[in-house]
C-alpha cells in the first residue's frame, strides 16, 4: 500500500551551515538572536543553529557557544533548535571517550537543543552509536545522517543497509547529507526511493548548491517521497550553502507538496539577513559564493579543489593541478573510497599534493594518514589497500574494534585539570577544555575589557573559515636593530608565536626560532645540499626533531616532524648513517627545500 504523501517540512540552516559555508561562522550572538526570534513564527520544522565547525569559531571570536544556545532557545519557543555533531568527534576533529559524548549531548539538550543530527565521515555506525544513545536518553529527537558519496563502494544496497542500522539504533529520521553538492536528480530519486522502502521513518535531504544541482535534486527528492528539505534564507543561500527557503516555498506552493509556509511573513526577515550579510561582506568567501561546475568534473567538493589549488600555488606548482587531482582519486581508492567529508577530504588532498610534489608516492605521509590506516578514524566502506598499510604501518595491524573503545573515561580528569587551573569546573568549561584545550583558559576568564590608550596591546586572531584552507605560518621577517622594541607572545591556533615590534617593522618568531639576522642564537648556516641532506618538502613549522648530532639513524627513520596543511608530517631519512648536523630547531618555520639536517 502506498504511503500517504505528507506536507513537505523545511529545516532552516541560516545560522549554522549556511553562515558557516559562506561567512566562515563569523556571525555573533547579538546579531543572530533578534532575527531568529522573528523567524520563530515562520513555521520551520527546526532551526539548525548549533554544533559543527561554528562551535569552535564562536570560541575563536570570543563568543560563548553555550550562552548563545541558551539565548537562542529562549528566543525561539515555537521552533526546535537542531545541532549537528560528528559522532564520537562531537564538534571537534578527534574521538572522545563515551563519558564525554554523553555529557556533551546531555548538556546541549539542557541548554536548548531539541534535535540532534548525528553523522560520521566514514559512515561507520559504531562511531555514531554513543551520540545517538545519549540523545535518546535525553529524550530528544535524533536524525541519523548518511554522508553521501559517489564511488564503486557506494551502491543502493549499502545505503539501505546503513539506514536500517540507524533506525535500529533508534533514529527518528534519516538524512541524506550531501556536503559536496554531487546529488543529481536521478541519483536523488533512486536513493530516496530505496530508503523509503528500507525504513519507515521520514527521509530528509540536505544538499549544497556548489555544483548547481541542488534545486533539481530537491524536486526529485519530494517526488520520490522525501518529507524534509534543508534550506536557508536567501541572502545566505546558494553557492556552497543550501537552496533558498523562499524559492523552495514558492516552487512547491499550491501543489501536492506545498510546505504550508507563508512567503509574506518572510520578507522582513530576508531584509534583515541581507543587512547582516552586508555587515560581514569581508568574510564572504568568493570561492563559496558561486557555482563551481568543476565539482561535477572531478567529483570533489569545491573546498577540496580550492585547498589543492591553494597548496600548489604556494609551491609555485599550479601547472601540476591535473596530476594532483588524478592522484587524489588514486589516494581515495587506496584508502577504501571514504566519503569526501571533513576531515577525511583534507587528509586526501594533503597526501595527493605530497605524492606528486615529492616525486614518489607516500614517501612523506602524515600522522593523520597513519592513524586512518591504523583504524583510528573508523572502518572505511572497503578495506584500505594492503600494500599501502604494510608500507606505512610496517608489521602493525590495524585495530578492528570501535576506536573509542581504546579510550579511558575523560570527564573527571578534565574536571580536576580545570580546577587546578583555578576555574570552577562547570559543564560549560569542562567540555570546552576537553575539546579545545588551547581555547579553554581564555573562555574561562570571560570577556576581556578593552585596552585604554597607552596599555600593552592585545593581539586577537580572526578564526579561519570553517572550510577554507589554513594559511601557513609566516616566515621570519628581518628587523633592523632599534633601541625601541617591544616583544610579546601571540597565540594562533594553539601555537604561541613571539612577536617583536620595533621602529623598523615587525618580526614573527615561531617558538624558539630566532628572527632572520638575529645573531648568536640563530641556527648555523646549512652547507650545500648533498646526498645525505634531508630537506623540507614544503613550508611549515618544525614541531619535533627527535635526533641530534652523533645519533645513528637507519633508512626510513623519522628525523623531523613538520606541521603544514593542518597535518603533522614525518620527515624520514633516505640514507643510513650518523647525524652530522642539525640546522633547524623545534618551533622554527621552514621553507620548501630548506635543509633540515645532514647525515653521513
Amino acid at each position: 500500500m502506498a504511503r500517504k504523501k505528507a506536507r513537505v517540512r523545511l529545516v532552516d540552516t541560516t545560522f549554522r551551515d549556511a553562515q558557516q559555508s559562506l561567512l566562515g561562522g563569523y556571525l555573533r550572538t547579538e546579531e543572530i538572536v533578534p532575527i531568529a526570534a522573528r523567524m520563530d513564527a515562520i513555521g520551520f520544522a527546526a532551526m539548525e543553529a548549533f554544533g559543527g565547525a561554528t562551535f569552535e569559531t564562536q570560541l575563536r571570536i570570543h563568543q560563548d557557544p553555550w550562552e548563545f544556545l541558551r539565548k537562542l532557545n529562549k528566543a525561539t519557543p515555537h521552533t526546535p533548535i537542531q545541532a549537528l555533531i560528528r559522532g564520537q568527534n562531537l564538534v571537534s576533529k578527534r574521538n572522545f571517550a563515551d563519558d564525554v559524548v554523553e555529557l556533551f549531548v546531555k548538556h546541549a539538550a539542557k541548554c536548548g537543543v531539541d534535535v540532534f543530527r548525528v553523522f560520521d565521515p566514514l559512515n561507520d555506525l559504531r562511531n555514531m552509536e554513543s551520540s545517538i544513545s545519549a540523545a535518546l536518553k535525553a529524550k530528544k529527537k535524533v536524525q541519523g545522517a548518511l554522508s553521501y558519496a559517489i564511488s564503486p563502494a557506494h551502491n543502493l544496497e549499502l545505503w539501505g543497509s546503513l539506514a536500517k542500522g540507524l533506525v535500529n539504533m533508534g533514529c527518528h529520521e534519516i538524512v541524506i547529507k550531501d556536503t559536496s553538492g554531487l546529488l543529481s536528480p536521478q541519483a536523488t530519486w533512486e536513493l530516496v526511493t530505496t530508503l523509503r522502502h528500507a525504513v519507515k521513518v521520514p527521509v530528509d535531504v540536505h544538499s549544497h548548491c556548489s555544483s548547481g544541482m541542488a534545486p533539481m535534486a530537491y524536486m526529485a527528492a519530494v517526488e520520490a517521497g522525501a518529507e524534509v528539505l534543508d534550506v536557508a534564507i536567501s541572502p545566505l543561500a546558494w553557492g556552497a550553502s543550501q537552496p533558498a527557503a523562499e524559492s523552495v516555498i514558492a516552487a512547491l506552493e499550491g501543489g501536492e507538496y506545498d510546505t504550508g509556509l507563508d512567503l509574506g511573513g518572510m520578507w522582513d526577515v530576508q531584509h534583515e539577513v541581507e543587512e547582516l550579510k552586508r555587515r560581514h561582506i569581508e568574510h564572504l568567501s568568493p570561492v563559496a559564493d558561486r557555482i563551481d561546475a568543476s565539482i561535477l568534473r572531478y567529483h570533489m567538493p569545491g573546498f577540496m579543489l580550492e585547498e589543492i589549488f591553494h597548496e600548489l600555488g604556494v609551491r609555485n606548482a599550479g601547472d601540476r593541478r591535473g596530476e594532483v587531482l588524478d592522484e587524489a582519486n588514486r589516494v581515495r581508492k587506496d584508502l577504501g573510497y571514504p566519503p569526501l567529508v571533513a576531515p577525511i577530504r583534507q587528509l586526501i588532498a594533503t597526501q595527493a599534493v605530497y605524492n606528486v610534489i615529492g616525486g614518489e608516492r607516500y614517501a612523506t605521509v602524515t600522522q593523520e594518514l597513519k592513524d586512518y590506516l591504523q583504524g583510528l578514524y573508523g572502518r572505511p566502506p572497503v578495506p584500505a589497500d594492503h600494500e599501502l598499510r604494510r608500507l606505512v604501518l610496517g608489521r602493525e595491524e590495524p585495530i578492528t574494534i570501535r576506536p573509542a573503545d581504546l579510550l579511558e573515561p575523560q570527564v573527571e580528569t578534565a574536571r580536576q585539570q580545570v580546577r587546578k587551573l583555578g576555574f570552577e569546573p562547570t559543564d560549560d568549561i569542562v567540555l570546552i577544555h576537553l575539546m579545545f584545550p588551547s581555547l579553554a583558559p581564555g573562555y574561562a576568564r570571560g570577556p576581556q575589557p578593552e585596552k585604554q590608550d597607552g596599555e600593552r596591546p592585545t593581539v586577537r586572531t580572526a578564526p579561519e573559515p570553517a572550510e577554507a584552507p589554513r594559511a601557513e605560518p609566516a616566515e621570519p621577517v628581518a628587523v633592523a636593530p632599534s633601541s625601541q622594541a617591544a616583544e610579546f607572545d601571540v597565540e594562533v591556533e594553539g601555537e604561541v608565536f613571539k612577536v617583536r615590534v620595533s621602529g623598523a617593522g615587525l618580526a614573527v618568531v615561531a617558538g624558539n626560532a630566532a628572527p632572520a639576522g638575529g645573531g648568536g642564537n640563530a641556527a648555523p648556516a646549512p652547507p650545500k645540499v648533498t646526498e645525505g641532506t634531508v630537506i623540507a618538502p614544503m613550508q611549515g613549522l618544525i614541531v619535533k626533531v627527535p635526533v641530534k648530532p652523533g645519533d645513528e639513524v637507519k633508512l626510513g627513520d623519522v628525523v623531523a616532524v613538520l606541521e603544514a596543511m593542518k597535518m603533522q608530517n614525518d620527515i624520514v631519512t633516505t640514507v643510513a648513517g650518523k647525524v652530522l648536523a642539525v640546522y633547524v630547531k623545534e618551533g622554527q618555520v621552514v621553507t620548501p627545500n630548506q635543509p633540515l639536517l645532514n647525515i653521513g
